[in-house]
């Protein structure tokens, strides 16, 4: 439709070219009631007819060109702006045909080129940002400053806090060993029966501190079944149970350590924390190390014991008795030699029951060892920081 109109136009055009029409000057396409019929006939000028230089008093100059010319130039005029360009004229055209989505993206383009002082939306700078590595490092000075903080606080407030703790575990543990420790008096006596079906063995022992003072054994030989060996131990010549002395003596290690620790003293470094706990679940582990894991003897050597020889009265050459405490039971073992072909081997039959105290001391070294642990794993989180010192706000002191 558009095409029709601008074909017809300039036929219109063409027609009264010859004509002259008299309007309102320049302004005759732009202001529609310019060309009201009037008496006066006012001759149609254009804009490329006009000279270009204006008078002093700003009036134009008047032209008088030929009709021909004059026609020619409205011609001229008219088909730039209304005849659309043919294909074959399209490269001879000095601009380029009109595109709307090239028109708006000039326009904005022009409309964000204006000087920095135009406020217009898409001339809008961004706020500024700030680099993910500066953000980063302010993250790690933060976290640095916050692990200084926290470090502080264990070593001044925790740290004595948990030795506090410790110590009255540690001292209650003492008090239910039946030797002397600690302000303990020790010597509690203990009576207990083991027992093996089938009637066996049989023993009857009396438990005093880490001694067996009196005990009366019964066991069958196997060689002869008919025969029943006894024995005993008298308070004269006590039965020694050295692992319940180890403990007590590992025991009172742990409790010195911690009494060597002034209550008033600020730990400076990590390192000093690690030393005492490490001389602390040192002798809290072997000491219960000493109870729950009895170091046995080779038979030869249990039967040259001094031990064996405070019997009354004493066993024959091939037979042995023992007595030791494994976690929270005492045991009571006979051993009787065979030589079969040649080869030495012994056979063993064995009694146990409980022993109360026993079972609180391990709850109680349990315990200590624990809270210990918690306490050196803390500080060993800390000691991953070198050169990482009370009072040192700096994170240039934390070596990653």
């Amino acid at each position: 439709m558009g095409s029709r109109c601008c074909n017809i136009f300039p036929l219109c055009i063409s027609a009264n070219a010859e004509r002259d029409v008299e309007c309102s000057g320049s302004n005759w396409f732009t202001r529609p009631h310019s060309r009201r019929k009037s008496g006066k006939k006012v001759k149609v000028t254009f804009s490329d007819q006009l000279d270009t230089t204006a008078s002093d008093d700003g009036s134009v100059p008047s032209t008088s060109p030929s009709p021909s010319t004059s026609a020619q130039a409205r011609w001229r005029y008219l088909e730039q702006i209304f005849v659309p360009p043919s294909p074959e004229a399209a490269p001879n055209r000095s601009g380029p045909a009109f595109d709307r989505t090239s028109s708006l993206r000039q326009s904005g383009t022009s409309y964000a080129s204006v000087g920095s002082a135009s406020s217009g939306p898409y001339n809008r700078r961004p706020p500024p940002q700030r680099k993910v590595g500066q953000k980063m490092a302010d993250c790690e000075k933060e976290e640095a400053l916050n692990l200084q903080v926290e470090f502080e606080w264990v070593l001044h407030e925790e740290v004595h806090s948990v030795l506090k703790q410790l110590h009255v575990i540690l001292v209650e543990c003492a008090h239910r060993f039946p030797v002397p420790l600690y302000g303990n008096e020790g010597k509690k006596q203990d009576k207990f029966v083991l027992t093996a079906a089938p009637e066996q063995l049989k023993c009857i022992v009396t438990l005093t501190g880490d001694s067996i003072t009196h005990a009366d054994i019964n066991f069958k030989v196997q060689r002869q079944q008919q025969q029943i060996q006894r024995t005993s131990i008298t308070q004269d010549y006590p039965w020694k149970i050295q692992q319940v002395q180890d403990a007590a003596n590992h025991l009172q290690q742990a409790i010195n350590h911690i009494d060597n620790v002034d209550s008033a003293y600020h730990f400076k470094t990590s390192d000093e924390v690690l030393h005492i706990l490490g001389n602390i679940l040192g002798a809290l582990q072997r000491g219960r190390t000493s109870l729950v894991v009895p170091r046995k003897k080779p038979i030869d050597e249990l039967m040259k014991s001094r031990n064996m020889k405070a019997l009354s009265p004493n066993l024959p050459e091939d037979l042995a008795i023992s007595f030791y405490i494994q976690s929270h039971k005492l045991i009571f073992v006979a051993y009787q030699l065979t030589n079969f072909q040649g080869t030495m081997k012994f056979d063993s039959c064995q009694a146990e029951c409980s022993v109360p105290w026993l079972n609180e001391v391990l709850v109680l070294f349990t315990v200590a060892l624990q809270l210990c642990q918690q306490l050196k794993d803390k500080i060993s989180v800390f000691s991953q920081y070198k050169d990482f010192t009370v009072g040192s706000r700096s994170p240039s002191a934390l070596s990653y």
